[in-house]
């Protein structure tokens, strides 16, 4: 048998074989989604605006001429700047079941990363923690919801193997519709209804661009003092957000406003991994993009990926009434049965506390991995 070699990525073919790897990967396994090969294409061009605040680098592991192992290794520039440190990330891993593999292809982004004057590293993060984030620790027997990784259990083995630990678990709660609240979260909604001058808006598409603006805003206020958060840029959140206008549900993304000032949101989206597991090949040609078209008829679930309230309005029960009115205009739908909410980290208690009280069951769990590179 032939040695493994990591190899840099540089043309096109080899890039499309770091795409294409995950479906040797996980030919066999019946809780894998087959991502969108156009999403996971656009999340890797250098055009994409992630990129003008980081320096990444691509690498394949191979053996028998055959791909067997791929690793990107992440300068984030912009998190680094922002909490004054030299942290480097590392994503989009998947690899057979060969520690070998996984030891080389970590020790040649471990490489990169002091190259680039990084003293530690940490992951995973596809490409920050404004995307898929975490390595699946608990929760191996369902399918993953949109926007959430998924990967074997093996994979635990392979960071411990090369030196990993655990810097911060991600939690994923679950509850089944329709919910009935308990008296205590009624009382506390209605407290902080009767005591502060709160209104609610659905998501208006025909002012989108205002819309995000205000999402954005709020967004970056609220998450500031969050373990691994990152600003994301004008450019970079209007990149995100436009791929979900077409497909989200207006009911399910709701503004609260206090005296007429907006205050927090929410976003709930139709798990669209339901029409994902449908279409193997990951292209939406010939058949794919008609499921897509037409996902109301396909899918049972729902994620709630990110929600935001300002620092000034975090007292007053906002983050409860939210997640109080999401849910109703989810149950109004009579589309969902099951509403999810990730990621939360695991010693946020302030997210986790209303979670639990509402009936929420933390049912999954994601880990982040560092290793020190002094």
């Amino acid at each position: 048998m032939e040695k493994i070699t990591v190899k840099p990525v540089r043309e096109s073919r080899e890039k499309k074989c770091f795409v294409n790897l995950p479906w040797s990967i996980y030919k066999n396994d019946p809780n894998w989604v087959p991502p969108l090969k156009m999403a996971v294409k656009d999340q890797l061009n250098p055009k994409h605006p992630f990129y003008e605040t980081a320096d990444t680098q691509m690498f394949l592991a191979w053996q028998d001429k055959q791909v067997v192992g791929r690793l990107m290794a992440i300068n984030p520039k912009a998190y680094n700047q922002f909490h004054d440190t030299k942290v480097g990330f590392f994503g989009f891993y998947e690899a057979i079941k060969s520690v070998e593999v996984s030891k080389e292809l970590f020790k040649a982004a471990e490489k990169w990363c002091q190259a680039q004057g990084l003293n530690s590293i940490m992951g995973p993060f596809n490409l920050s923690s404004n995307y898929e984030a975490g390595l699946l620790v608990k929760g191996f027997d369902d399918p993953p919801q949109i926007m959430m990784t998924y990967n074997p259990q093996y994979y635990m083995k392979h960071l411990e193997e090369n030196g990993y630990t655990k810097a911060k678990d991600l939690l994923a709660y679950e509850v089944d519709y329709p919910v009935t609240m308990p008296d205590v979260i009624v009382k506390i909604a209605e407290r902080a209804e009767k005591k502060n001058r709160i209104t609610y808006r659905y998501l208006n598409k025909a002012d989108f661009k205002g819309e995000v603006d205000r999402m954005l805003e709020i967004y970056n206020d609220a998450w500031e003092k969050n373990w691994g958060f990152v600003p994301m840029t004008e450019k970079e959140f209007r990149h995100t957000a436009k791929d979900l206008k077409t497909i989200v549900d207006e009911r399910l993304v709701v503004f609260a406003e206090v005296d007429g000032e907006p205050a927090g949101f929410i976003v709930g989206l139709a798990d669209l991994n339901q029409v994902f597991k449908t279409i193997p090949s990951g292209s939406l040609l010939p058949t794919g993009l008609f499921k897509l078209l037409t996902f109301k008829k396909r899918v049972s679930r729902m994620r709630v990926p990110t929600m935001g309230v300002k620092k000034k309005f975090r007292k007053i029960g906002l983050e409860t009434l939210l997640y109080r009115k999401c849910q109703l205009n989810a149950e109004e739908t009579g589309l969902y049965k099951s509403c999810e909410a990730s990621w939360i980290l695991e010693d946020n208690i302030e997210m986790n506390k209303p979670l639990i009280r509402m009936g929420f069951d933390a049912y999954k769990t994601y880990r982040i991995y560092e290793k020190n590179l002094s």
